[in-house]
Protein backbone atom coordinates (compact mmCIF):
# COMPACT_ATOMS: atom_id res chain seq x y z
CA UNK A 1 0.00 0.00 0.00
CA UNK A 2 2.06 2.69 -1.78
CA UNK A 3 1.28 6.37 0.56
CA UNK A 4 1.20 9.38 -2.03
CA UNK A 5 3.44 11.96 0.35
CA UNK A 6 2.19 14.67 -2.01
CA UNK A 7 -1.16 14.25 0.22
CA UNK A 8 -0.09 14.29 3.63
CA UNK A 9 -0.12 10.47 3.86
CA UNK A 10 2.41 8.33 5.81
CA UNK A 11 2.61 4.73 6.74
CA UNK A 12 2.59 3.23 10.02
CA UNK A 13 3.09 -0.40 11.00
CA UNK A 14 0.86 -1.49 13.73
CA UNK A 15 0.53 -4.73 15.02
CA UNK A 16 3.02 -5.98 11.89
CA UNK A 17 0.40 -4.12 9.53
CA UNK A 18 0.57 -1.48 7.20
CA UNK A 19 -1.96 1.37 7.91
CA UNK A 20 -2.14 4.73 6.29
CA UNK A 21 -3.04 7.96 8.21
CA UNK A 22 -3.27 11.16 6.72
CA UNK A 23 -4.54 14.81 8.70
CA UNK A 24 -7.39 15.70 6.73
CA UNK A 25 -9.17 18.99 7.35
CA UNK A 26 -12.04 16.40 9.19
CA UNK A 27 -9.23 15.10 11.50
CA UNK A 28 -7.72 18.28 12.11
CA UNK A 29 -11.63 19.15 13.02
CA UNK A 30 -11.78 16.51 15.40
CA UNK A 31 -8.00 17.28 17.08
CA UNK A 32 -9.42 21.66 17.38
CA UNK A 33 -12.58 19.61 19.32
CA UNK A 34 -11.16 17.21 21.02
CA UNK A 35 -8.06 19.53 22.20
CA UNK A 36 -10.40 22.14 23.09
CA UNK A 37 -8.70 24.89 21.01
CA UNK A 38 -10.19 27.02 18.57
CA UNK A 39 -8.48 26.99 15.24
CA UNK A 40 -5.52 25.73 13.68
CA UNK A 41 -2.70 27.89 15.45
CA UNK A 42 -3.88 26.98 18.27
CA UNK A 43 -3.49 23.64 17.69
CA UNK A 44 -0.17 23.75 16.56
CA UNK A 45 1.41 26.02 19.51
CA UNK A 46 -0.17 22.73 21.24
CA UNK A 47 1.88 20.48 20.16
CA UNK A 48 4.71 22.88 19.44
CA UNK A 49 5.39 22.89 23.76
CA UNK A 50 6.00 19.03 23.10
CA UNK A 51 4.77 17.64 25.80
CA UNK A 52 2.17 14.93 24.51
CA UNK A 53 0.45 12.24 26.87
CA UNK A 54 -0.47 8.89 25.70
CA UNK A 55 -3.83 10.23 25.61
CA UNK A 56 -2.60 12.91 22.83
CA UNK A 57 -1.17 10.84 20.93
CA UNK A 58 -3.70 8.51 20.95
CA UNK A 59 -6.22 10.63 19.81
CA UNK A 60 -4.04 12.35 16.78
CA UNK A 61 -3.11 8.24 15.87
CA UNK A 62 -7.01 7.72 15.79
CA UNK A 63 -7.83 10.98 13.51
CA UNK A 64 -4.94 9.82 11.30
CA UNK A 65 -6.17 6.98 10.78
CA UNK A 66 -9.98 7.96 10.31
CA UNK A 67 -8.24 10.60 8.10
CA UNK A 68 -6.42 7.71 5.82
CA UNK A 69 -9.85 5.44 5.23
CA UNK A 70 -10.06 3.05 8.74
CA UNK A 71 -13.09 2.78 10.51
Amino acid sequence: MPVNRRRGEVEAVFDGRPHRLVLTLGALAELEDAFGVADLVALAERFERGRLSARDAARILAAGLRGGGAE
